[in-house]
């Protein structure tokens, strides 16, 4: 996505036509987006590609750009990576209006049967002089959501059958704020507030019994999905909109860093998503994944767990002990012990199909016996998770739930466990997000959740806040990592208090205070790594030192030279302001 909107709201729309309602939330749908420098076109859910075996229904899928008032057709390429599958383009040779129109064919719920009929469309919608050619309904899509400027405003209007529809209603729903909702007037328009990414699905149903090539249907059904990418015209009302303060100066005290002249073994292979903790002037690692990218199978997974001491250079890394291989499970070290929490397991061999299951374990190792012994189980299995321990509290933040063939289930609770009452167990904490793949610490009485991927919104910069006084939860600034990836996959550390972020384009970022006692906070860059990292750990050795171990680039590939950084004075690059 443009660097400048990926700073903006992401908002989530929905429309809705007043003769019928929207699928349920697990039915497919054709969309259309971009994407690091692609047009994509995925048959799924949402903005992500879902099973390559569901594009064969999309055979009589025709793509059109825009050009002026003419159409003109595109050519998808079709990919497969592993289970997943896509078309894409160019995004230069498509264009900022995409059209996709396929004419599903028959389908079968029951003793229900329907004609499917998808549209989709992709804009980038940028000045109105750039854009008012396109403001008419398609010749080529069915049921149609047309974006246009009218007086400065965003307006889109509904089409069937290339008239505007009257009283479809709008609902609008906003991820950071109210819900809203509007109801088109004669002339088939709503209006909305710019924002950097609008993602609206629509469905119509026209009572009418047919045939297709043999196949009967008692009614005809119209889905059409709109990604509209919006550059909002320029003025001073809509930068204010937007709460653009990246140009105000950080008051905090200025920090650098440095990376230090110790030297250690390298880890013995290279692998992601595993779990990491110091004790005694130990490093362990625990679990992992290794093998070629989206395949999983159980030799893929570490099953060792290694140890480093830190008390002798060039010391090789050892095997202490087995543990059940794993990957996105969340290790934290804690009075003497090491707690491994969730995690996932691949349970086929290499080549056979994918089986995954989200554990619910939770366990404690002894450094001295090598041993583990049972905690109270969690509420539920989760992987892609983080976890970090304040005082006697454990909190488990973000991922998901996956069984096997079952649908993977998002999690939007935090777990607490406190350590010092075992006996307790666990409590749930509702998070106002459903994200994993994230980064979570504490810091000046706050747990702070960064980055991750989102369940709506896709990858993300995003930083909430939990007062561990209040209970409350609130939106942080944003970490101002401008690659594509962003903060997917980053790890973050508290030393002392300097919460520190490492993200995959190799920035090293600080949280800080505006000014002293104010409550505002902002980023700032203290570092540049040489080759970025993601799904990596960053392990606090001690108040101003850190060791970066472990994960990936996808250019350059799994790291295994574990690396010593040390907090100095010195200025530090202002990035962002909230």
């Amino acid at each position: 996505m443009n660097k400048r909107r990926s700073a903006l709201k992401f908002g989530m729309f929905f429309l809705i036509l007043s003769t019928c309602i929207l699928p349920h939330a697990d039915a497919h749908f054709i969309w259309v987006y971009a994407e690091e420098g692609k047009v994509k076109v995925v048959f799924g859910e949402g903005l992500e590609p879902d099973q390559a075996q569901f594009l064969n229904g999309l055979s009589s899928m025709q793509a059109f750009g825009r050009e002026g008032d003419s159409p003109k057709a595109l050519r998808f390429e079709k990919q497969v990576d592993g289970d997943e599958g896509w078309f894409e383009i160019a995004a230069n040779d498509a264009g900022s209006w995409v059209e996709v129109a396929c004419a599903y064919g028959v389908f079968g719920r029951g003793e229900q049967t329907m004609f499917l009929d998808y549209s989709a469309k992709y804009v980038a919608l940028s000045t109105p002089e750039a854009t008012r050619e396109m403001d008419k309904a398609s010749d080529k899509l069915a049921l149609d959501i047309v974006p246009k400027w009218d007086h400065g405003k965003l307006v889109l209007v509904a089409y069937f059958q290339g008239k505007p529809i009257e009283g479809v209603e709008i609902q609008l729903e906003s991820v950071e704020t109210e819900s809203s909702t509007q109801v088109t007037n004669q002339a088939g328009e709503v209006a909305l507030q710019t924002a950097a990414r609008y993602v609206i699905r629509a469905k119509h149903t026209v009572p009418e019994a047919g045939e297709v090539d043999g196949e009967k249907f008692s009614e005809r059904r119209f889905y059409c999905t709109l990604v509209l990418d919006v550059a909002a015209p320029r003025d001073a009302s809509s930068d204010g909109q937007r709460g653009d303060t990246s140009q105000s100066p950080l008051n905090s005290t200025r920090v650098g860093l440095k990376r230090a002249e110790a030297e250690f073994s390298e880890f013995p292979i290279g692998i992601t998503s595993f779990g990491a903790a110091l004790l005694d002037n130990h490093i362990y690692v625990v679990g992992g994944k290794s093998g070629r990218a989206h395949e999983y199978a159980r030799s893929y997974q570490n099953r060792n767990i290694y140890r480093l001491n830190l008390d002798r250079n060039n010391e090789p890394w050892e095997v202490v002990a087995d543990n059940l291989g794993l990957q996105g499970l969340a290790v934290v070290g804690h009075d003497g012990k090491m707690y491994r929490i969730g995690g996932l397991e691949a349970r086929n061999k290499e080549g056979e199909e994918q089986d995954l299951h989200s554990l619910n374990d939770f366990l404690a190792f002894d450094p001295v016996k090598k041993t583990w012994s049972k905690m109270p189980d969690l509420p539920d299995g989760r992987s892609s998770i983080d976890a970090c321990v304040v005082g006697e509290q454990l909190y488990v933040v973000g991922g998901w739930t996956m069984a096997g063939e079952k649908k993977p289930v998002w999690l939007n609770d935090m777990l607490r466990f406190d350590l010092s009452q075992p006996e307790s167990g666990w409590e749930q904490i509702e998070t106002p997000f459903t994200t994993r793949a994230l980064a979570v610490c504490a810091n000046q009485g706050k747990l702070v959740v960064i980055g991750g991927i989102q369940q709506k919104g896709g990858l993300t910069n995003a930083v909430h806040f939990f007062d561990l006084q209040t209970g409350q939860w609130s939106l942080g600034p944003e970490v101002p990592a401008e690659d594509d990836m962003k903060s997917f996959g980053c790890s973050a550390i508290s030393l002392g208090d300097n919460l520190l972020v490492s993200t995959y384009g190799g920035g090293i970022f600080r949280l800080a205070e505006n000014r002293r006692g104010s409550g505002e906070w902002g980023w700032e860059k203290v570092f540049q790594l040489d080759i970025g990292r993601f799904f990596h750990q960053m392990i606090p050795l001690d108040e101003t030192r850190f060791a970066l171990i472990g994960g990936a680039h996808m250019e350059y590939g799994r790291q295994t030279e574990v690396e010593i950084y040390e907090i100095t004075d010195g200025a530090a690059k202002k990035i962002a302001n909230h």
